[in-house]
């Protein structure tokens, strides 16, 4: 992917709740080029503390507007520092960064499977396949957090009218229990098409761990979007590999998105 390192105009910056945030960036070059599965690079701060970047999946972008948009949970100082930024604030990046989803082909079926802030790239992956005129109900979402009061965008995503699967960890909404378990009751009982559907995952590692299980036990075409730490961002540090059947990668630079069938996560 073309990566461009400049300054983007922060258009403005959205509390969402339970510490998670919402970041608009007006910035053409990046709304132009990038595509479902790609992330963004940002320098949280002009001082040297934190001192590396921070790699934020692209969730949304707006092409007419030549914006996009990233999704974050405040876990540290530099999504805090991230938190506290101002609309018209310009903002150091490196991007379009990574590899992209490999979108089904005519007639295919799609189905996503998002943990917590998972949700981002596949947000950003439902609308592109709507907007290539995918049918809503060829596509089937996924999604599980651990209480209500964390499912994004929830409105808008049954605005789509795709197929919608919750789930939470304890119950408040959906199916009570972890996403992977619904997800794998429905393919054992054949409630999934396997056949001429690609699927996708996002969502913590242990989360992936499981996605990545289930793949190879049912041979599914599924592409996962890693969210390793990834201290360059460009393939240089090697911070951020991770093991696969073919031996090491590099979650930045390889990926973020691999065959769910073939990584290794311990």
């Amino acid at each position: 992917m073309i990566q461009s390192k400049e300054e983007g105009l922060l258009l403005s910056v959205e509390n969402l709740g339970e510490r998670l945030f919402s970041l608009k960036i007006y910035f053409p070059p990046i709304s132009k080029k990038a595509l479902p599965g790609n992330f963004c690079h940002l320098r949280v701060d002009k001082s040297y503390s934190p001192l590396l970047r921070r790699a934020f999946s692209i969730h949304r972008v707006e092409k007419e507007k030549n914006s996009f948009e990233l999704l974050f949970k405040v876990v540290g100082p530099g999504t805090k520092i991230l938190s506290e930024k101002k609309a018209g604030e310009k903002i150091d990046l490196l991007a379009p960064l990574g590899n992209s989803f490999s979108l089904p082909g005519k007639g295919e079926n799609a189905v996503l499977v998002a943990g917590g802030m998972g949700i981002a790239p596949l947000f950003y992956l439902v609308n592109s396949l709507l907007e290539k005129e995918v049918a809503p109900q060829k596509i089937s979402l996924f999604f599980g957090v651990k209480k209500k009061d964390e499912y994004l965008l929830i409105n808008e995503i049954v605005s789509t009218g795709i197929r919608l699967h919750l789930a939470t960890e304890d119950g408040s909404s959906g199916y009570k229990g972890m996403i992977t378990d619904l997800f794998f009751q429905e393919l054992k009982a054949r409630r999934l098409k396997t056949n001429r559907t690609k699927f996708f995952s996002c969502g913590p590692n242990p989360m992936l761990k499981k996605i990545s299980e289930i793949s190879r036990k049912f041979n599914l075409d599924c592409q996962i979007s890693l969210e390793n730490h990834m201290p360059c961002g460009i393939g240089a540090c090697m911070g951020c590999v991770v093991r696969t059947v073919k031996g090491y990668k590099r979650v930045c630079k390889d990926g973020p998105v691999f065959d769910a069938r073939e990584v290794i996560i311990d």
